[in-house]
């Protein structure tokens, strides 16, 4: 019998198996419902020869050291720097918007007032959250961060979300920044890396380790039930002792008892050209009406070397659907006071199975970037491996 189970075989899961085995020397199971490992990591290559990111564009940006040094032993890096324009007003410019943007997209004259303005009232260089230019007292200065918000945000929220401009919380607009520089790289991370030879080869020798074995297509719902007389845990009907840690989505495993959870999802239309490349960009933004957000030019992301052909992903996004064949997966957990209540419901009720660990974006319902769900894995492992046993 094994001493931990895992479910999924994303970079929450994986990192937490691999250091369950390698620290404490015990025998994991990770079990994953799909026919793959690296969960919404996963790459592999098309018909044409072109390594496509399965579930959308994924990139390693990392400011911390130790989440750097850990993945660093599983893959050699290339260096990356993400680009992404979005097409407003019939041109394409910089996001996020900076002062490339306003000469883009305003007069010379006028342009170089806005630059004016912006530089000598926040600083050449800063990022500035576009509520605060939205507060400014200058009128120009407003009327800027109107024009922004309007052409940047509100219609890219609306459609990612499904929410109405009323129905959009402005924590989710406030932080994102107006650079005032020149500088059309997207992130600004101490590390912007991409996995030389891909994701999937990353997680394949991350989960390498002879105290791990990985099951495929198993579904956790279908071999791990939740006993609720003593809190405890089966599988396959029989009582397992074990710790497990769960990073499926945590009012599934509960049987969605007070509700399901709502998501966003996505759908994905791949395109192969022959052409060299398609885009000036790696990725095109369409803060607009259309129903698609983006495109990826996946050459661009990997950096890979293909004449004659170059293959596109373009997102639509939509309700999660659960079961469905379209938007039947759980990407987003939505970010509103009603759903964070739910979630507490399950938490609070998940809390009883001291054996359970939850970890991850679905299990935490929170929207971790690669980083952070690194780091809430890392918390979680500290805890769990100081201890020895179950959560405290």
């Amino acid at each position: 019998m094994d001493d931990v189970i895992v479910v999924g075989a994303g970079y929450a899961g994986a990192v937490c198996a691999r250091r369950i085995a390698e620290e404490l020397g015990k025998r994991v199971l990770l079990i994953e419902k799909r026919n793959h490992i690296a969960g919404n990591m996963y790459d592999a290559y098309d018909a044409h020869g072109i390594l496509v990111h399965q579930y959308g564009p994924h990139i390693s940006v990392m400011n911390e050291e130790r989440v750097f040094r850990f993945l660093s032993r599983f893959t050699e890096w290339v260096p990356y720097h993400h680009t992404v324009r979005a097409e407003i007003d019939g041109r394409k410019v910089p996001l996020p918007f900076n002062l490339t943007s306003i000469d883009l997209l305003f007069p010379v004259e006028e342009a170089v007032a806005l630059k004016e303005k912006l530089t000598a009232a926040y600083g050449f260089d800063a990022n500035i959250p576009i509520l605060e230019l939205r507060r400014s007292q200058d009128a120009e200065v407003q009327k800027l961060a109107e024009y922004i918000y309007e052409k940047v945000f509100v219609h890219y929220t609306m459609k990612m979300w499904g929410l109405s401009p009323d129905e959009i919380d402005p924590a989710v607009t406030a932080r994102i920044p107006v650079r005032i520089s020149y500088d059309n790289k997207h992130f600004l991370h101490k590390y912007q890396v991409m996995p030389k030879d891909g994701f999937t080869k990353l997680f394949e020798k991350l989960l390498n380790h002879p105290n791990i074995t990985v099951q495929l297509n198993t579904d956790a719902q279908k071999v791990l039930a939740l006993e609720e007389k003593n809190h405890t845990v089966l599988y396959q009907g029989q009582s397992f002792e074990g710790t497990v840690v769960y990073t499926g989505a945590i009012d599934v495993l509960l049987k969605e008892r007070y509700g399901a959870l709502p998501y966003r999802s996505l759908e994905f239309q791949q395109e192969t050209y022959d052409k060299d490349y398609m885009q000036e960009e790696t990725v095109l933004n369409w803060p607009d009406e259309r129903r698609a957000t983006r495109r990826t030019e996946m050459k661009r992301l990997t950096g890979q070397k293909l004449e004659g052909k170059t293959t596109l992903l373009t997102e639509y996004p939509g309700t999660y659907r659960q079961g469905s064949d379209r938007f039947g997966e759980p990407y987003y957990p939505i970010n509103r006071e009603e759903n964070s209540l739910l979630y507490e419901q399950y938490a609070a009720e998940l809390s009883k199975y001291r054996q359970v660990l939850p970890v991850g974006r679905l299990a935490d319902y929170k929207y971790y970037n690669m980083e952070a769900v690194i780091l809430r894995a890392f918390e979680v492992m500290d805890q769990y491996i100081a201890g020895g046993t179950h959560r405290e």
